[in-house]
């Protein structure tokens, strides 16, 4: 019997839960240490072992995936996520005050969600439509909305999600073609409306976009209708719910924010077309 024939791919590899993995590498160490009270031999011996059941298997003490979820605490185990980044670059503008200011929304009839006003959402369903003709969306394009003339910026893909970064600084994130779409779209409309656009850096740009993805109703990429629901989201390290915001149709993701208590008052609240200045 192969060494590689023991190998559970479902817990090692890619599949690894660095948690696991770290906890069950100190249990050997703590327990190997006092094995060498006894026998510096039985001791060493123990940790080789304790390594390669952890290496091949992904753990030594049973359950320990179930037990790491239960009981490690999420800022911990974030730590461990390998999903994209969040944006890291500092961001210094008020991007709801930015929208307002440029006449992008507006508050609503309640006096505190925001709407968008019409004539912005039908230049933006329009460069939408364009951007979409052209079929032929490159990273490029993301860097001219983000700064055309910096070669600072760098992009890296996550299977459908794209990262922009900075000096391995995060600055931005797109979930899915749809929330490119959405964005480039969107920056070309807002340029023209906005004084404070050329003087934002790439950061604070993406998360302006970011921000009025909020209100898209209609898939930028298939033009069928969005949906907004919360969903359970399973990792190596964790389950923890989301806030989704995907197309019906093609199900192309434009954001997804994890879910709070405040998230839970401003959903209930809020109708089609409207929004509260939530950050994503």
């Amino acid at each position: 019997m192969s060494l590689s024939s023991l190998r559970q791919p479902k817990y090692t590899g890619k599949n690894r839960c660095l948690p696991c993995t770290f906890v069950n590498i100190a249990i050997a160490g703590i327990a190997s240490i006092l094995l060498t009270v006894a026998s510096t031999v039985l001791g060493g011996v123990a940790f080789f072992v304790s390594l390669l059941i952890i290496y091949l298997r992904g753990y030594l003490v049973p359950g320990t995936p179930t037990l790491t979820k239960r009981y490690l605490p999420d800022r911990v185990l974030r730590w461990f996520e390998k999903e994209p980044a969040p944006t890291s670059e500092v961001i210094n503008i008020n991007t709801e005050q930015v929208l307002l200011d440029a006449g992008v929304v507006f508050l609503c009839e309640n006096g505190t969600d925001l709407c968008l006003t019409d004539d912005f959402r039908s230049d933006w369903r329009q460069q939408v439509r364009t951007m979409r003709e052209q079929d032929n969306l490159t990273e490029e394009n993301l860097r001219d909305v983000l700064d055309a003339h910096s070669e600072r910026i760098s992009f890296e893909d996550y299977g459908e999600a794209l990262l922009a970064s900075t000096n391995d600084e995060a600055v931005g994130q797109w979930p899915s073609l749809a929330a490119r779409i959405a964005d480039i779209a969107a920056a070309d409309t807002l340029k023209e409306r906005s004084p404070d656009w050329s003087a934002m850096g790439p950061a604070e740009r993406a998360r302006m976009l970011a921000s009025l993805r909020i209100f898209v109703e209609t898939c930028p990429q298939c033009d069928e209708p969005i949906r907004i629901e919360q969903e359970s989201v399973e990792s190596c390290c964790r389950s923890y719910d989301v806030l989704l915001s995907a197309c019906q149709q093609c199900d192309s993701a434009l954001f997804e924010i994890e879910w709070t208590e405040e998230l839970l008052s401003v959903e209930s609240n809020n109708q089609p077309g409207q929004s509260s200045s939530i950050e994503v």
